[in-house]
Formats: C-alpha cells, sequence, structure tokens
C-alpha cells in the first residue's frame, strides 16, 4: 500500500490515519503518528509493516493477553478490541497497541511491540510512553 491510499489527517497526538485490520476484526482504527505534524517515509513504512504483519500481531496479543489477564486480574475473559495504534518517529521498529477490555474499561490494556516481539504489557500507557 502506498501512501496515497492513506488519509492522513492531524489530531491532538499526531499525525494520523485509520486502518482496517482484518486479523483483529475491526475497521477504521486510529494509527498515531505519536507528537508528528507530518508524515515521512518512516510512518509509511511502519504502517505497511503492520498491516503485512497483522495476523503475527494479533496472534501475539491473543497470547500475551490471556496470560496478563489471568495473572493480574485472575479473569478468564479475554476478548479484546483493538482501539489505536501509535508509531513513533524517533524509535525504530517500536509499536503500541491500545485494546479495550471489559474487566477495566476505564483504563484499557496496552502492549508495546518491538519488531514483531511483545516488549511490555499492562495499563494502556504502556503502549505510548
Amino acid at each position: 500500500m502506498k501512501e496515497e491510499f492513506f488519509d492522513f489527517y492531524e489530531d491532538d497526538e499526531g499525525i494520523s490515519t485509520n486502518v482496517d485490520f482484518n486479523s483483529f476484526k475491526v475497521k477504521g482504527i486510529q494509527v498515531i503518528y505519536l507528537e508528528s505534524e507530518f508524515t515521512d517515509k518512516k510512518m509509511i513504512a511502519d504502517i505497511n509493516f503492520i498491516i503485512k504483519h497483522q495476523d503475527v500481531f494479533f496472534e501475539r496479543t491473543e497470547e500475551y493477553f490471556a496470560s496478563y489477564i489471568k495473572s493480574h486480574y485472575n479473569s478468564e475473559d479475554t476478548s479484546f478490541k483493538l482501539m489505536k495504534i501509535y508509531i513513533f518517529p524517533d524509535v525504530h521498529d517500536e509499536y503500541g497497541f491500545i485494546f479495550r477490555w471489559e474487566g477495566d474499561t476505564e483504563h484499557g490494556i496496552g502492549i508495546r511491540f518491538s519488531g514483531l516481539s511483545v516488549k511490555e504489557i499492562g495499563s494502556s500507557e504502556v503502549a505510548f510512553m
């Protein structure tokens, strides 16, 4: 997918676009280039990488989400919904995903990926801090 297929707009968190992620069964997920005012080749490449590898991101999310929910909330409810994805202009190959989970609707769950590996999982702040 090339840049002309993305409809970019400025958001209070940075330049953004909305992308469909079939593996997560969601449409129009906001992908944010955190604290940036312009698109660049890195942003486009990162979005394309996430789209291309969304099946792997989904599988890792399922795996780590279930473990995290069980250990931190003592719950078997591992249903989640992808809400946002963060890309970082100054950090190579790291992406933050925010999820809605019924057990903590106020804060949500965040996963920070390094490449295709989970670097950290926790409250939503993990995704963008």
